[in-house]
Parts: structure tokens; C-alpha cells; sequence
């Protein structure tokens, strides 16, 4: 593949993917700027290493793998780092935008789980991944993917809530 292939190539896949894997990010980091760096190392990755996929379903779990492992790098390093609650900034974000109110209470609930939760709710609830899928993607058993999300169900239903997935955002 020459250069203006590559590129081109480079351009597509970021214009295509980048909402997904910014909102997927932002879920976990809660923060804007956090998200964007983390999505430019994610896209600097995937250019450095030019990696080969079966498919596009192969390219999209690949890339929101190394987005989830860029952020959970991100949190180590920044264990003290201030976020800003949801309420407080949620009218300003794309993310929330055309979101019902029921959906960003959703998104409220989902905000709050650790990153091993966070992310299995994600993949299976938000994106609409099987176990099968979800447990490839984050290379863990479909048995620790039912349990992650059995554990996320009880610990939303002590907040109170009855979660039954769903959460809808709109693409950007």
C-alpha cells in the first residue's frame, strides 16, 4: 500500500470510527480533553502499527480495545485527576446531545461503575455486542463477561434502578 493509500485509508478509518470510540472513552475517562488525547494515541497507534484485520468488524474491535486500554493506562497514571460531574457539563456535550431524559439517567448510572464494569456494560448494552463478542474483544472468559455484568445489574439496582441496557446515543 503506498503513502496516499495509507492515508486515505488513515482518514476513513478516523472519520468512521471516532465517534464511536469517543464516546465509548468518554464514558470511562468523564472527561473531554482526557478523551481526545486518548483517541489520538489510539489513532497513532493503529498508524504506527498498520495492523492487518480479517474484516471491519475485526478493525472496529480492535480499535475499541486499544482505546479501553489507552484509558485505563490514562487512569493509572492519573488516579488523582479531577473530574467534573456529568450534571454540571452535560448540556455542553455532544455526547448527551438528542439523549432522552431517561437515557441520560442511564448514562448517569453507567458513569459511576469501575473501569471492568464500565467497559462490559458498554460493549454488550451501548454498542450491542453478544457475550461472545464482548468477551473477544476484551480477551477475558464469557463467563467473567456474564459476571461483570451481573455484578454491574446488582450494583445499579442498589442505586436504586432497575437497568435494563438500552442506552441510545445518537452518532455524531
Amino acid at each position: 500500500m503506498n503513502k496516499a493509500e495509507r492515508n486515505r485509508r488513515l482518514e476513513w478509518v478516523i472519520e468512521n470510527y471516532s465517534s464511536l470510540l469517543y464516546k465509548v472513552c468518554f464514558i470511562i475517562l468523564k472527561n473531554d480533553q482526557d478523551t481526545k488525547d486518548v483517541l489520538q494515541e489510539t489513532f497513532i497507534t493503529y498508524m504506527t502499527k498498520n495492523p492487518s484485520f480479517n474484516s471491519e468488524e475485526h478493525r472496529k474491535a480492535w480499535l475499541i480495545k486499544v482505546s479501553q486500554n489507552k484509558c485505563k493506562e490514562f487512569l493509572r497514571f492519573h488516579k488523582k485527576h479531577a473530574s467534573i460531574p456529568l450534571e454540571e457539563v452535560e448540556e455542553s456535550l455532544v455526547i448527551t446531545s438528542g439523549m432522552n431524559v431517561e437515557d441520560k439517567e442511564k448514562l448517569r448510572l453507567i458513569w459511576n461503575l469501575s473501569y471492568n464494569l464500565k467497559s462490559v456494560v458498554i460493549l454488550y448494552y451501548v454498542e450491542g455486542y453478544s457475550v461472545k463478542e464482548t468477551a473477544y474483544i476484551l480477551h477475558i472468559s464469557e463467563g467473567a463477561v456474564k459476571k461483570r455484568l451481573q455484578r454491574a445489574r446488582q450494583i445499579l439496582a442498589e442505586l436504586g434502578r432497575n437497568y435494563d441496557g438500552g442506552l441510545i446515543c445518537e452518532q455524531v
